[in-house]
């Protein structure tokens, strides 16, 4: 099965410039990398259960209208992200300035919270449903593909933030997840095409 690795692909470089890295890198300036990293893992585990439920719904539609609706969400997603390409981002690093440890139960649920918030209704989560529901029995491989992929960029920007910002187009990054987006949604226009015979 190789559409896991797309999942995982997509997903990482949607996640890369998104808000909720934003969200992410904010925190990073009043709470040490590791703690903001796991708070935020845990609240990306929960919106991608969320949102494998939601995709598990909306397979129980009948296979040509599904693929249609499947189809729009990858373009609607496409163009989505390649609007928001052109917004360059802001860079926002301030200096570090830690917590005492015996607030860490204070500010941890307020990450929590802010990574929930800001991944709710986002483009990964979007694009989490519309792949449950594309393969609604493999429910678990999206799931853990799709976590990984939000966990691992989540690492990668909380850890290395200040200096990927420099290094990395997040334009570029968007534009390519846009791209990869838009060749799913026409290839499974395609396949429908082809099922009907026109």
């Amino acid at each position: 099965m190789w559409w896991p690795f797309v999942v995982f692909g997509t997903l990482f470089m949607v996640e890369l410039p998104d808000k909720t890295s934003l969200v992410s890198l904010a925190f990073v300036s009043r709470c040490r990398p590791f703690w903001v990293w796991l708070t935020a893992s845990a609240a990306l585990v929960a919106q991608t259960v969320l949102a494998l439920t939601a995709g598990r719904v909306l397979s129980l539609v009948p296979r040509t209208p599904l693929r249609i609706i499947e189809s729009l969400l990858f373009l609607v997603i496409s163009i989505w992200i390649w609007k928001e390409s052109r917004e360059a981002p802001k860079n926002t690093s301030t200096p570090f300035r830690p917590v005492e440890n015996s607030r860490l139960t204070w500010i941890l649920p307020r990450i929590f919270a802010a990574i929930f918030a800001a991944e709710f209704l986002d483009l990964t989560q979007m694009a989490t449903l519309t792949f449950a529901a594309a393969h609604p029995r493999s429910l678990w491989e999206v799931g853990v593909a799709a976590s990984m992929a939000l966990i691992a960029a989540n690492g990668l920007v909380v850890g290395f933030g200040r200096i990927l910002t420099g290094h990395v187009s997040a334009v570029l990054v968007q534009r390519a997840a846009a791209g990869v987006f838009a060749i799913i949604g026409l290839s499974f226009l395609g396949s429908l095409s082809l099922f009907h015979g026109l």
